[in-house]
């Protein structure tokens, strides 16, 4: 679970996507890059990151947490 953390906290952008995920369910990458104010392709690229690690998933072109996401996104809060 610390490597993971490590992972995400090591990147401020993978913490903030992890975090707006927290609290909005089911964005797509649009709203991920509005709202993170970075550009698509860099949204899908820190996603797929997140995905290859368990922490997020896709679904019909939306974004959300895993189980293992919601938890770290919960520990990562304190940082």
């Amino acid at each position: 679970m610390e490597e993971i953390i490590g992972f995400v906290t090591g990147n401020k952008n993978r913490q903030k996507l992890l975090s707006l995920l927290g609290s909005k369910h089911g964005l797509d990458v649009d709203k991920l890059a509005k709202n993170m104010h970075i550009a698509g392709p860099s949204v899908k690229k820190l996603s797929d990151e997140l995905m290859e690690k368990g922490l997020i998933v896709q679904e019909n072109g939306l974004y959300g947490l895993t189980e293992l996401g919601d938890s770290v996104e919960k520990r990562i809060r304190t940082f």
